[in-house]
């Protein structure tokens, strides 16, 4: 997709108004967790990573989520084991679509300490641009989206690693959202 075409859709869902009312005052709670096993040559690395967050839905349908995020590294038969730790927060906005159907675009990210045999610093940052979300009832939202953007560099002990990834195709998820009164 071309940037400026990228941007300016952006630009209008977090700007428009809606009457989405229902969603003011809610509480949310939104934690995902992340598991990936590697095997090569006889060889596992494991990683998981989870993130924990809260907010409460403002009056122009926005919120602001704030938590933490944990991963950890850990390679068989190496030395190497390292547990990232640190703050991290989210900026959404509900647009609705129709009835109970909501686009939901999200950013955020997370800045850790990086500890374990190699001590350093991790940061990330992540757009969601398409993320629908269905409401089914007064506690529960079904979460669908498709596609990101995410920036993530890691430096530990003078080696530096820099990923920038961005997919609308292959990064498609399905959650539950969970807020409460």
């Amino acid at each position: 997709m071309n940037p400026p075409i990228l941007c300016t859709a952006l630009f209008l869902l977090f700007t428009l108004s809606t009457s989405a009312q229902d969603l003011v005052g809610r509480k949310i709670v939104n934690a995902n967790l992340y598991l990936n096993a590697t095997f090569n040559s006889g060889e596992r690395t494991s990683t998981y990573t989870t993130t924990i967050l809260t907010g409460k839905v403002k009056s122009d349908n926005t919120y602001w989520a704030f938590g933490a995020a944990l991963d950890n590294v850990n390679i068989q038969n190496s030395d190497n084991n390292l547990v990232n730790f640190g703050p991290a927060v989210e900026y959404g906005k509900f647009v609705k679509l129709v009835d109970k159907f909501y686009m939901a675009p999200v950013t955020g990210g997370s800045i850790q300490g990086v500890f374990g045999d190699l001590p350093g610093i991790k940061t990330n940052i992540y757009a969601i641009p398409i993320r629908l979300m269905y409401d089914f009832s007064n506690h529960f939202m079904l979460s669908a989206s498709f596609g990101s953007v995410n920036l993530s560099t890691i430096s530990v002990q003078g080696f530096t690693n820099i990923n920038l990834s961005g997919s609308l195709t292959n990064n498609s998820s399905f959650g539950v959202f969970y807020t409460f009164n």
